[in-house]
């Protein structure tokens, strides 16, 4: 319930972002468009976004089409399909129903992720024999409201954003380090002319950056997002713990403990942040303690020779 009581607050503060792309749609469409196909173009880029985060929570099953172009992920090949099909027999007899779509991410490490209603392995975790343990902790998000909340929030930035904002961002830096030559002669020559001395301190520079930075997320959409991180790190954090006791009580608490000793398991963290609220290693091992005294685990996707838990 917590996540939806922030996903309000969130979706209540990202409509300040409305007004301000309905008017930058108008600016840039009107040269170009009649008066009513302007005004048409710019309700819906303005009004889209929020409209399509709510789907998530009450359309169809969503997550493996634009997250898949956004996070670049692919058909499983038919080598990870049968590791696949493989994982989610052992998934099926311990009561866990198998995700709706799979598609595998092109990155080197041990990672996945649930957004909506698909999961998103990593290419290296084919490989590794902590796969089924990692995928039941999925299965916690998946089989909770956390794979459509993290759709919603996604779905609160207009497709190519983040790319929009990184490209402009990168663009003022270029223009900014161009300038700074011509600034230091401005400010030269005003001392030998009129003997005084402009100096603009550091911290207006980079205030002036950030509220730009802020400006244009605004426009993208996800404004909601930034004024609310605070409030989503504990919640965050607890998710993590109880996808792990999801897992754990399927019988995966010597798996994943395995698992957690040996890797991190970051997952997809809020959009436009780059910090991690995940709980440290050391809280989640903690947290699966009790389970191990009366784990059901009988090591299917772990060879013999692995360490005791």
């Amino acid at each position: 319930m917590g996540g939806i009581i922030r996903y309000s607050l969130t979706f209540t503060l990202e409509m300040a972002g409305v007004g301000l792309r309905y008017w930058a749609i108008v600016w840039a469409s009107s040269p170009f468009f009649s008066a009513s196909a302007v005004h048409t173009l710019a309700i819906i880029g303005a009004v889209g976004p929020p409209c399509y985060s709510l789907l998530a929570w009450v359309g169809p099953p969503g997550g493996n089409r634009m997250m898949r172009w956004k996070v670049r992920g692919r058909t499983p090949t038919i080598t990870e399909q049968a590791i696949l099909a493989e994982a989610f027999r052992t998934l099926t007899n311990r009561g866990i129903t198998p995700p709706r779509f799979v598609y595998t991410v092109d990155q080197p490490d041990l990672n996945a992720s649930v957004i909506g209603h698909t999961l998103y392995l990593h290419r290296d975790l084919y490989a590794s024999p902590h796969l089924v343990a990692v995928i039941a902790h999925e299965m916690g998000h998946y089989h909770s409201s956390d794979g459509r909340l993290a759709l919603a929030l996604h779905r609160l930035t207009i497709p190519g954003g983040w790319l929009m904002v990184s490209f402009t961002m990168r663009l003022t830096q270029v223009i900014g380090s161009l300038l700074n030559p011509i600034m230091r002669l401005l400010n030269a020559l005003s001392y030998i002319v009129l003997r005084i001395e402009i100096a603009v301190p550091a911290q207006i520079g980079q205030f002036a950056q950030y509220v730009f930075f802020l400006g244009l997320i605004a426009l993208v959409g996800g404004i909601g997002i930034v004024a609310t991180t605070p409030l989503w790190r504990s919640h965050i954090r607890q998710r993590e713990f109880a996808a792990d006791r999801y897992a754990a009580q399927h019988g995966f608490a010597c798996a994943l403990t395995l698992f957690l000793r040996q890797a991190q398991l970051d997952e997809m963290n809020l959009p436009w942040n780059q910090a991690s609220f995940h709980p440290s290693v050391e809280e989640r091992l903690a947290a699966l303690q009790p389970y191990l005294t009366h784990s059901s685990d009988d090591g299917v996707e772990y060879a013999a020779s692995q360490p005791s838990c």
